[in-house]
């Protein structure tokens, strides 16, 4: 034998004491936009790194990253 509710139970769209973020935040999944969102934010942000990278200076051999002790050092430059 299954139970009946009462009452039907309703879902308020937002609590009274959630502000302008929470709804913001959200709006991406109410408008069925989510994947969309997230790969501009990606290709925004892989850009942006790219644009870094491209446009570094490049490093001078003095100021190389340590590779390890098994490494065999190369000479200093000299002055």
């Amino acid at each position: 034998m299954s139970r009946r509710r009462s009452r039907p139970t309703r879902r308020s769209p937002r609590p009274p004491y959630a502000g302008m973020l929470p709804w913001l935040l959200g709006l991406p999944a109410r408008l069925h936009v989510r994947w969309l969102l997230i790969a501009t934010v990606m290709t925004l942000a892989m850009g942006a790194y790219l644009h870094v990278l491209l446009t570094a200076p490049p490093m001078p051999p003095e100021q190389a990253p340590n590779s390890g002790p098994g490494v065999a050092q190369a000479a200093p430059a000299p002055h």
